[in-house]
């Protein structure tokens, strides 16, 4: 059983290869390689299960089981050195295995198309092979445990020198700690768990609350029109999200065009700007969740490029490649809309990297599936294969269901007898909110709130409810919220797969005297 120990710590050197290449040459480890296949092969229910379970710890605990699955299987790799003793060998047919099999099987293609990844996963079967070595102190003296001297007429025990013990505890403990340091830094770049909902304090607000423009309350029941960049909610695919380089960086628009594009960054900037406010929402978020925001996005017309570019005839859909090979698609007709944008900077900053630097889609009425981030390649077609979530499942239009929510007071809190402000925040996408509804007995009886101008067409509305309750007790807020189409709010509860949950919030809070 050594010889898995063995194994597990010649594993820590192979990820200290892997993780140190990871973070100074941007070259992607295998559980990176594997994770869109992984994601794909998860049935869509069980995926939106754990998520909405772990929500943000959900990355960094995939991508720390695959590293300690690799740890495993060097150990087990270990185990079959000591039988065949041959750790350079096995390093090899490893190496082959994972380029040639392994990652085609993923999807990625041979060493997936990446010299970079042949040479570092090289690298590290070696290192690996060599710590074997090292803590074993070689293989040629350890194929039985006794032997007889038949010239000194004596018996001496052959197996791992005294020394190997301190070796294996030393160099071990060194590259398990190394292992463990890189990988915490890797991990601590993953998104972290923003404030609320609606994020942040209104005092955070990039609006002054002494001079409120529209949609903007100073009242603290309110969270902030537009929320700050810092909680903006992100979700990805990725267990570590690229780092684009503008300068290197260029954007294709190719296809069923006249005239094809190949576009700079600066080239990008060049064209005629366009300022919004939008609010984004994840098909992922719950009833009464944090993954929805609102922020105020420069760029500009996708219809700008694809008419310098000419859509030929016969097209009717474009397809969005981006730098982690993200893809999603859009009929041509709501690309070719004004008010779909390719945006480059969020609340007048460059769009953060976590964000999509340095260029993202950003669309109307959709949840953020279908804004791709770090875009790279446009392609116009006839048709296009399902983007990258709806080939797991999702709701291939992906519209906005209607939701309201509670923002203030907060589930559980006790309040005192006497006015108390009830706000929140309601959405419906492109097709706007007409009105909001509270309810103070559980949904009993609906009074109407006070809606707040919104800051523009594609955004949420914040909303207020004077509440004066009669008597102590406890009570069951619920919000419900009709979209500008008249049709009211879902009250039915449904889970976020396939296509984006439904159901009122409510909060359940404590009067006292």
């Amino acid at each position: 059983m050594r010889y898995f120990w063995f194994g597990v710590a010649a594993g820590c050197a192979f990820l200290v290869v892997e993780l140190v290449a990871r973070l100074l040459a941007s070259v992607p480890t295998i559980p990176e390689l594997l994770q869109d296949r992984l994601v794909l092969a998860t049935p869509g229910p069980l995926f939106s299960f754990v998520l909405d379970r772990l929500l943000y710890l959900g990355k960094p605990l995939l991508f720390t089981g695959l590293l300690l699955l690799q740890l495993v299987l060097a150990g087990l790799g270990g185990l079959a050195v000591a039988r065949w003793r041959q750790p350079f060998l096995l390093a090899a047919v490893l190496w082959a295995i994972t380029g040639v099999i392994l990652l085609p099987i993923a999807g990625q293609g041979v060493f997936a198309n990446r010299p970079s990844v042949a040479m570092v996963t090289l690298l590290a079967f070696v290192a690996y092979a060599g710590a074997l070595v090292f803590y074993t102190g070689g293989f040629s003296a350890v194929s039985h445990p006794r032997s007889t001297n038949q010239a000194e007429g004596t018996v001496a025990t052959i197996g791992p020198r005294p020394d190997l013990g301190r070796r294996f505890l030393v160099g071990g403990g060194v590259t398990f700690l190394a292992s463990a340091v890189l990988g915490r830094w890797i991990i601590g770049t993953l998104p972290s768990l923003p404030s609320s909902a609606a994020s942040a304090s209104s005092t955070s607000s990039p609006i002054p609350s002494a001079s409120p423009g529209p949609g903007v309350s100073p009242d603290p029941a309110l969270p902030p029109a537009i929320t700050p960049t810092e909680n903006f909610y992100v979700v990805s695919k990725n267990l570590v999200d690229p780092v684009v380089d503008a300068k290197s960086w260029h954007l294709t628009v190719e296809g069923l065009v006249d005239h094809p594009l190949s576009l700079t960054y600066q080239d990008v900037l060049a064209y005629p700007s366009v300022e919004t406010v939008r609010t984004l929402e994840c098909i992922s978020n719950e009833v009464g969740g944090d993954l929805l925001s609102t922020g105020r996005f420069t760029g500009l017309r996708l219809a700008d490029l694809l008419q310098k570019a000419g859509v030929q005839g016969g097209a009717s859909v474009v397809q969005f490649t981006c730098a982690d090979d993200y893809t999603e698609t859009m009929p041509l007709t709501k690309a070719l809309d004004p008010a779909t944008l390719l945006v480059y900077r969020l609340n007048d900053q460059p769009l953060p990297p976590k964000h999509g630097f340095p260029l993202r889609v950003l669309g109307t009425g959709t949840y953020g599936m279908k804004n791709p981030k770090w875009l790279t390649k446009i392609q116009v077609a006839k048709s296009a294969p399902p983007g990258f979530w709806v080939e797991q499942g999702w709701n291939p239009d992906a519209i906005v269901q209607t939701m309201s929510e509670i923002y203030s007071p907060k589930a559980g809190t006790t309040i005192h007898l006497g006015e108390v402000t009830i706000g929140g925040v309601a959405f419906a996408g492109a097709r706007g909110i007409r009105q909001v509804e509270v309810s103070t007995d559980g949904g009993t009886t609906w009074q109407t709130a006070k809606l707040l101008p919104p800051l523009g067409q594609y955004t949420w509305v914040l909303w207020e409810y004077a509440w004066h309750p009669a008597q102590p007790g406890r009570y069951t807020l619920v919000v419900r919220a009709t979209d500008g189409t008249g049709v009211v709010q879902p009250n039915r509860d449904t889970d976020t797969f396939p296509d984006g949950a439904t159901g009122y919030h409510r909060v359940d809070v404590q009067v006292s005297a």
